[in-house]
């Protein structure tokens, strides 16, 4: 049994899932009709599911790694599963700070929502999520891209849950 922090979450429903590198199980991706996996990290891990289409996107926890070309890459991924009626999960290690990033700006820029809206929607699916100050301020930097403002005034999210989503339904 995974705790709440180490389990996977329906965090758009119907069609993406978040979550660490150990929600990348079988059982896991046979229950839920995962169809693509997103794993994020220096060396992603490549287990064995001969019926998902497994997608690798390198992206350092550091707060000078650019989110940009793994965002594109995810994007795409990530409307061809929904296009054809698949599932999606998108991983790191712990599920708090790469993968939100690039579930956040899907969100951003192929959905039409705010940062806050998107952010807030991860924080309300999965309590863990707090993605580091320089991906946050990548996302404010692509939402002023795509939507001419930024919905968030700060840089770095607060620590506890119910602090960020104070600021976030706020």
């Amino acid at each position: 049994m995974h705790s709440k922090r180490n389990a996977a979450v329906l965090a758009v429903p119907p069609y993406i899932f978040l979550g660490p590198y150990t929600s990348a199980s079988r059982s896991f991706i046979d229950s839920t009709g995962i169809t693509h996996i997103i794993s994020i990290g220096r060396a992603p891990v490549c287990p064995n599911h001969p019926h998902v289409q497994y997608h690798r996107l390198q992206l350092l926890d550091k707060d000078i790694s650019s989110i940009y070309t793994a965002i594109d890459r995810a994007n795409q991924v990530i409307a061809d599963a929904r296009n054809s009626g698949g599932k999606v999960l998108v991983h790191c290690v712990a599920g708090v700070s790469r993968s939100p990033t690039i579930i956040a700006a899907y969100l951003i820029s192929r959905c039409s929502m705010s940062l806050k809206d998107a952010l807030g929607l991860l924080v309300r699916a999965r309590p863990v999520v707090c993605p580091r100050p320089g991906f946050i301020a990548q996302l404010k930097d692509l939402e002023l891209r795509v939507r001419g403002h930024c919905s968030l005034d700060v840089d770095v999210l607060p620590g506890s849950r119910e602090a960020r989503l104070a600021l976030l339904e706020g």
